[in-house]
């Protein structure tokens, strides 16, 4: 069967020169990008440039495995423009918040079709300057109540479609922190997690990064109701542990999710092994329609917005090309999107782990 075919040679390639070399320059371009304004001593930059700092920063990125016949791609975009907010209910307020500064979105294909696909909504958030120690300012608590809750909301300026928006979280991870800190590195953190450990506080110490991520363990979707095809995954599970032992632990980053990332390389050695964001299609396993739709219309918007840059039609070839394995076909460019065409302030950073045939 396909399934088993894309996991045995998802586990080759994971285990490969070529992807640990990938997974090295990735982490590299991401440091280097979030280094310039601290490493030159240069007046500090606002946020958004940092932003689209690493989102060029790893644009285009690929390698070839000519012996195993696989690719890994990555491409990106940041869209100028304001900042996109949306609406929702804050404990019976009526309140606006930003939805968030950059999107990662990871996909594994094999043989033209998209067999896993996973994202997370981060906002980056950058340290105190001039204090002797490394901390960040949590003092946001709109925006964390969105990006660890969720309520519905609606797009009311920017790029998300205005329009009422419920999406589940079943990893806890849709939403997430990026925490850049001196002198070019950035820790990665679920909103959940982190709204679970600020308590009443404002102020998030690097310090205490240790005991935030050691409270928030590796979360699996091990449920069988989430499972219509548990047979088959059960399957799956004994056969992988019979042939890898315990070598095989990759494979349940595709099945399960980290919410938590200490440092740039890290963060970046889970998210390309799959084991960072919400489940956006799974050909088994967990799967979020409602997320998988509202990323396709955002995605839809932005092409509708920018018509003729080449980077940004590219990126959507890439991303609408492949259709979702044994989901007929569904997925795919919407034309009839509601939005603000001044909209931007955000970048997506698409990676892409083309298995072959």
């Amino acid at each position: 069967m396909n399934i088993e075919k894309v996991v045995t040679k998802y586990m080759e390639i994971i285990k490969s020169d070529t992807f640990a070399k990938y997974e090295k320059e990735f982490a590299q371009r991401i440091c280097s990008a979030l280094s310039k304004g601290y490493l030159r001593k240069l007046p500090e930059p606002p946020l958004v440039q940092i932003i689209e700092n690493v989102v060029n920063g790893v644009h285009n990125l690929t390698m070839k495995d000519d012996k195993t016949y696989f690719e890994l791609l990555t491409r990106s975009i940041f869209i100028h423009g304001n900042k996109s907010q949306v609406e929702f209910d804050y404990y019976g307020q009526n309140m606006q918040g930003e939805f968030g500064d950059l999107i990662f979105i990871i996909s594994v294909v094999f043989n033209g079709w998209k067999y896993f696909e996973k994202l997370t909504i981060n906002q980056f958030k950058k340290d105190k300057r001039g204090s002797m120690s490394i901390s960040w300012s949590i003092d946001n608590r709109g925006q964390l109540y969105l990006l660890s809750r969720f309520p519905t909301f609606r797009g009311v300026k920017g790029l998300i479609p205005k329009k009422e928006s419920t999406l589940p979280n079943y990893s806890g991870c849709l939403g997430s922190y990026g925490l850049i800190y001196k002198p070019g590195d950035f820790a990665f953190v679920s909103a959940t997690a982190l709204d679970s450990f600020m308590g009443q506080k404002n102020t998030l110490k690097k310090g205490e990064l240790y005991l935030l991520t050691y409270k928030s363990k590796k979360y699996p979707f091990f449920f069988p109701y989430f499972y219509p095809d548990i047979n088959e995954l059960l399957y799956l599970i004994d056969k992988f542990y019979r042939r890898y032992g315990f070598k095989w632990y990759f494979l349940w980053n595709i099945f399960d999710n980290y919410h938590y990332a200490y440092n740039t390389f890290d963060f970046t050695h889970k998210y390309l092994t799959m084991g960072i964001g919400e489940p956006l299609f799974m050909k088994i396993g967990i799967d979020n329609l409602h997320a998988r739709n509202f990323l396709h219309e955002f995605l839809s918007a932005i092409r509708i917005k920018v018509r003729e840059e080449r980077d940004v039609l590219n990126f959507m070839d890439g991303f609408f090309r492949y259709r979702y394995a044994g989901n007929g076909g569904e997925g795919g460019f919407r034309q009839n999107i509601e939005f603000d065409f001044e909209g931007g302030g955000i970048g997506v950073i698409h990676t892409i782990i083309n298995l072959g045939e």
